[in-house]
């Protein structure tokens, strides 16, 4: 059970009220492995790369996107933008990487990941937080414009469930490369349950004392 709250009142008995906060579920992933082609210039291909979530339930509380087999041989040029069911948009990662050529890696973004995206040396497989190193640049439609969030909690508290898309860009000439194995979404939502009120507490800690004084005075007699 989630976060709870009790209260007892003992009076001849105990009388308990227990009710959860929020449910936390496990985390659910969902996948689109279809290779993303990087051109030398302008938008990859397919642009956007959907995934659509369907049967999640409860409010997102966190979300990690994961890219398979990125290569590039510039991977400065690169941006990449995730825009969720509601239009919430985040740049995972624009001018990371520097002129170092990048082969198979696989890039989890997640804002609770220890370190930035490099911004030169190539990029290592491993977890990264979302790093936008041009945040002047933007993606071309259908992409959706300015301002872009920095963060994945840009989600938290919306409905996970429809259409999520990977906008990739290539910003600069000469240089092109493919994401091979496509994208993971990770979305961990958290169930809310319904908390009564202090009134309705209350006034049912005052039944309870009213029935013990009933049952007190009737034995008395």
């Amino acid at each position: 059970m989630g976060n709870g709250i009790a209260a007892l009142v003992n009076l001849g008995g105990i009388l308990t009220f227990v009710f959860t906060m929020a449910q936390p579920a496990a985390a659910v992933n969902f996948s689109n492995p279809a290779a993303i082609i990087i051109p030398e210039l302008g938008p990859a291909s397919p642009y956007p790369s959907i995934i659509t979530v369907t049967g999640v339930v409860g409010a997102i509380s966190d979300v990690n996107v994961t890219l398979m087999g990125f290569s590039h041989t510039f991977p400065n040029d690169v941006g990449v933008l995730l825009v969720g069911p509601g239009g919430q948009r985040v740049v995972l990662m624009d001018g990371a990487g520097g002129f170092t050529p990048v082969v198979n890696a696989n890039i989890t973004l997640d804002d609770q990941a220890p370190t930035n995206l490099p911004a030169s040396g190539g990029i290592p497989s491993g977890s990264y937080r979302p790093t936008n190193f041009f945040p002047a640049d933007i993606f071309p439609p259908p992409a959706p414009g300015a301002p872009y969030g920095a963060l994945l909690s840009v989600f938290n508290s919306t409905n996970p469930n429809g259409t999520w898309s990977l906008f990739v860009n290539d910003f600069a000439e000469e240089d092109s490369g493919t994401i091979s194995g496509g994208w993971t979404l990770s979305v961990l939502s958290v169930t809310a349950v319904p908390e009564p009120s202090i009134l309705l507490l209350l006034g049912s800690g005052l039944l309870a004392i009213a029935a013990w004084m009933r049952r007190k005075e009737a034995s008395s007699r």
